[in-house]
């Protein structure tokens, strides 16, 4: 007799679990989306409550949403980025063993290509979200909303890409930026000024590939000048504040 393997009983919060995730993965619901409701989900899937917290609770853990609390809360589909990496990263440039030349050198290698790949792929409707997403990159200079508008262009082009590994780095990346200069509390306007997008949305919407390669290689090669003078401020500060402390304690 055939030596069969006993069948297996999937849970039924792991099958609503895994029909939510290739929900997301498709592209039905994207980053920042609200999942159905509870009671959406309790209706659709015909389970209960308990089977749709759990299968929330297991996409919460893995990464994949973020829940939260009050009256407009809910499950909040996450941007799929290498987020232990990048916290990882963080903490090692705080204690000096990674340098903003290091990841602007990551970003120059991956993010031109993805500017190319963008302008392959670029339509309507991601043209006017790349006009949008210039135009109103100034609403507003408090972190951490800020960071999310001065790098909406960059997290487009990585969606428009085609290639979700490449478009994960990109945003690990940013993600990566972004959480250093918050902590440095460095001033937006500062760190990047209005309008270094302009010649990148052009070149995109326009297709043109090499041009959006170029624009972005440039755009990024400026952007690493002004992170080394904030980072060589910042390890001066850092440098002094260790002498003044070793001073006292003499």
């Amino acid at each position: 007799m055939e030596n069969f393997k006993p069948l297996k009983q999937i849970k039924a919060s792991d099958e609503v679990a895994q029909q939510l995730r290739t929900a997301i993965f498709d592209g039905t619901y994207r980053a920042g989306d609200k999942l159905p409701s509870e009671r959406e989900l309790i209706e659709s899937f015909q389970v209960s409550r308990t089977v749709v917290r759990e299968a929330i609770k297991g996409l919460e853990a893995s990464g994949l949403v973020q829940i939260k609390q009050g009256a407009t809360g809910g499950a909040f589909v996450k941007t799929l980025t290498f987020e232990r990496l990048s916290g990882v990263c963080r903490d090692l440039f705080f204690v000096g063993r990674l340098s903003f030349k290091e990841i602007c050198e990551a970003r120059l290698i991956v993010e031109p290509q993805i500017a190319r790949m963008a302008a392959a792929n670029c339509d309507e409707m991601y043209s006017k979200a790349l006009l949008d997403a210039d135009l109103h990159e100034s609403d507003t200079l408090e972190y951490p909303e800020t960071v999310v508008l001065r790098q909406k262009v960059h997290c487009l082009l990585a969606d428009m890409c085609g290639n979700h590994f490449l478009a994960a780095i990109s945003k690990s990346l940013l993600q990566l930026v972004g959480e250093i200069n918050e902590v440095l509390d460095t001033d937006t306007d500062l760190i990047h000024p209005v309008g270094l997008h302009k010649e990148i949305v052009s070149a995109v919407i326009a297709n043109d590939q090499d041009k959006a390669e170029q624009a972005m290689r440039n755009h990024l090669t400026e952007f690493l000048g002004i992170l080394q003078k904030i980072e060589q401020d910042f390890r001066e500060n850092e440098r002094t504040l260790i002498q003044s402390m070793d001073k006292k304690s003499r």
